[in-house]
């Protein structure tokens, strides 16, 4: 069974061929980063204009990687939401027109299950986990047992990569913030600034605004911004919110006694992530799984693989679906 996954949730234009739901034979990605870097975040106008302006070179590229035609494709899953409106319109309306004229079903996916999704790619999905879903517009975690979910906690305010961001512009490092912090990090003292833990009434909710402002102090009350200072702070920042964010998962895991802890969303490409809720879940005995690199950022191919799970488990979408930016 061929799926065409179509992803337009934010500044990414995608599309994937995928092969009976776990051979991926093309993820195509057009990113408009580029063109938000000026502003220091992503500009909705200008990434739904370039979603509009790539969605058909994307298509027909995915579909010459992977060696077929579009009469080929046997069900499209596309991006419903959560997202920007103007970006998930393209995408929405793509798949619907496409659907429409080749007479094949198509089923709108959520964004967020699709990056938890990534990881079963080739892979059997556990039957019952702990999901941690680690971006820059969303962080939560939830468990999953027999294809059903249930959120256990999500952030209250920013989410940790909009987190990562806010820092990066305070130490005027540019956006995005991840990469070059989580690069700053390892040459930097994780011990220099020590940041307090947020307290939540839910022990799984997430609060990373405050950690944001503590830094923004640190910055204002330094006579001196120089390299050894940027470092240090990027690699204690890094420290402090990675620590809460593995404390959280772990006792989420131990609370629902599952052996299984998957993770997703784009600072799940994090390295001191990788390598701390690697360590400290091995060394409870929790199989942790992290997607490749390759599938960290929005993708056609896990909105593909998501779409191929919910098709067996008998769903389809109307053409009356749309873009449902609070999904």
């Amino acid at each position: 069974m061929i799926t065409l996954g179509v992803e337009t949730s934010c500044d990414e234009t995608s599309c994937a061929v995928l092969k009976n739901g776990n051979e991926i034979l093309s993820n195509i990605v057009s990113s408009s980063l580029f063109r938000h870097k000026a502003f220091g975040g992503v500009v909705p106008e200008i990434a739904s204009r370039h979603c509009l302006e790539q969605i058909d070179f994307v298509f027909e590229r995915a579909l010459k990687e992977a060696k077929i035609k579009k009469s080929d494709i046997d069900l499209i899953a596309v991006t419903e939401g959560p997202g920007l409106i103007g970006s998930l319109l393209v995408g929405v309306s793509f798949a619907k027109a496409l659907g429409y004229e080749l007479g094949i079903p198509f089923i709108g996916v959520n964004h967020l299950e699709a990056h938890l999704a990534a990881n079963f790619i080739g892979k059997k999905e556990p039957q019952k986990y702990i999901g941690l879903l680690v971006s820059g517009g969303h962080t939560s975690l939830s468990y999953h047992e027999k294809g059903k979910a249930l959120i256990l906690g999500s952030t209250v305010d920013d989410a940790v990569g909009e987190a990562y961001d806010k820092v990066a512009k305070i130490l005027g490092l540019g956006y995005p913030g991840g990469p070059v912090i989580d690069k700053l990090a390892k040459t930097g003292n994780a011990k220099a600034y020590l940041f307090t833990k947020p307290k939540q009434d839910n022990p799984f909710n997430f609060s990373f605004s405050g950690i944001k402002t503590a830094v923004l102090y640190e910055v204002r009350r330094e006579k001196t911004i120089n390299e050894k200072f940027v470092q240090d702070m990027a690699a204690s920042f890094q420290e402090a919110v990675v620590k809460w964010l593995v404390e959280k998962t772990l006792a989420a895991a131990a609370l629902k006694e599952v052996q299984n802890i998957v993770v997703g969303g784009g600072v799940s490409a994090n390295s001191h992530l990788r390598e701390v809720l690697g360590r400290e879940g091995k060394n409870r005995g929790y199989e942790i799984w992290f997607p490749p690199l390759s599938l960290t950022s929005d993708n056609g191919a896990m909105i593909a693989r998501r779409g191929f799970e919910l098709y067996r488990k008998g769903r389809r979408s109307k053409l009356t679906l749309t873009g449902n930016p609070n999904l």
